[in-house]
């Protein structure tokens, strides 16, 4: 298990070797293959329906977005409330780097390529070194995938170098976090949503009032993630305006400015996008990498003596003081573990045990596979009990 609790998924590499890939037999290839047989695709983009109806299309209808060459198409429904997806990219393609082929995110962490290999342990964040040397001609990029195609016939599981990689710190605790948002997000997932309606936008959309039209959001669905991220405020009013009045009605009175920000938003060069979507040059490797580097440590107290650590959002009955001592006896030597509502005290013998203990778990701790927030404990005359019976008004003389 890797560090701070968080268990990576199977990799493609392990995944080819699986008796599911071989048919039995781990590492000797029979007739099922992946990648021939069925698509390289994350959780995420299967869908929560645990039986998916995939299509197999057929060989060379598509060709691959990266590398130009044919390839076997795969395409399915992402769930009830999603919308039909395919791969986009061959299985040479997704092998060598190691993502999914349909949303391009990485298989074992779940985070975009270009946030993978800026954190990878092979030079951090910045490095130039981390990432791949593409092969730009028609002619390159068969040569190269056509020999990675016969490597992978051949019964070779080796990937891209990103995968052989040791995952620092910060990687982890991306993925970790990544993980955690999709699992307390309701509905279907943004890479899943049906497209936006065209005619809706443009305010003539008639299937809305007949409520068949499949696309977004005439089918019910208000999500908008080509405004959730740069545009929250104009997001959270067009979400309020079609739940109190509906598709139908709030196709009449979306402002101009948000229909503006949803068409350029969608209006881009979709074969680009893609080709630097692999490539980790996309904006949402932007993000995230950005969003990682706000990450800040624990402001330490300025009382030396202060070395107890406080947990939050310890359930009642979920968690002993055990389960604590478990999670930070690495850092060292501890006086103590007392767990009082909803809260947890860990008190080090020593400051520097303290400081160390904190700046591994904060935002980074898991017990029992529950992520808990990590701050230093207050002195106990700061505790809120202190303060509001210093605050309560005092009672009337005798």
């Amino acid at each position: 298990m890797a560090s701070g609790g968080y268990r990576p998924a199977m990799g493609v590499d392990q995944y080819l070797a699986t008796e599911v890939a071989t048919q039995g037999t781990p590492g000797v290839r029979k007739e099922l293959q992946v990648g021939t047989d069925f698509p390289i695709v994350c959780e995420t983009c299967l869908g929560p329906n645990p039986y998916v109806r995939m299509i197999k299309v057929r060989f060379g209808e598509k060709l691959c977005k990266v590398s130009n060459v044919p390839m076997q198409s795969f395409r399915w429904k992402a769930g009830p409330g999603g919308r039909f997806k395919e791969t986009i990219v061959c299985r040479e393609v997704a092998v060598e780097k190691n993502i999914c082929q349909a949303c391009l995110t990485d298989m074992t962490f779940g985070v975009p390529v270009g946030v993978r290999d800026a954190l990878l342990r092979s030079g951090g964040a910045g490095a130039d070194g981390g990432g791949y040397v593409e092969a730009l001609s028609n002619a390159n990029q068969a040569h190269y995938y056509n020999q990675r195609r016969a490597e992978i016939d051949a019964g070779g599981t080796s990937v891209g170098a990103a995968s052989r990689l040791e995952p620092s710190r910060e990687l982890l605790q991306l993925a970790r976090r990544i993980e955690g948002a999709n699992k307390k997000s309701v509905g279907t997932a943004f890479r899943n949503l049906p497209k936006i309606c065209s005619f809706w936008m443009a305010g003539t959309c008639t299937r809305v009032l007949k409520g068949t039209c499949p696309f977004r959001p005439c089918c019910g669905i208000f999500k908008f993630p080509e405004l959730a991220r740069n545009h929250r405020e104009e997001c959270a009013a067009l979400v309020a305006d079609l739940t109190a009045n509906g598709a139908a009605k709030a196709m009449a009175t979306t402002p101009d400015r948000t229909r503006q920000l949803i068409n350029e938003a969608i209006s881009v060069n979709k074969e680009e996008a893609i080709r630097n979507r692999a490539a980790g040059r996309d904006d949402s490797a932007t993000y995230y990498a950005s969003k990682q580097k706000e990450v800040k440590q624990l402001e330490k107290p300025k009382d030396p003596s202060c070395t107890t650590l406080w947990v939050g959002r310890v359930t009642q009955g979920a968690f002993t003081e055990r389960d604590f001592v478990d999670a930070f006896y690495s850092f060292g030597q501890i006086r103590g573990v007392r767990i009082a509502g909803a809260s947890a005290f860990v008190e080090f013998e020593d400051r520097a045990a303290a400081e160390a203990a904190a700046d591994a778990t904060y935002r980074n701790l898991v017990v029992k596979g529950e992520s808990l927030p990590v701050d230093w404990a207050k002195p106990r005359g700061e505790s809120r009990g202190a303060i509001a019976a210093a605050n309560a008004p005092l009672p009337p003389p005798k």
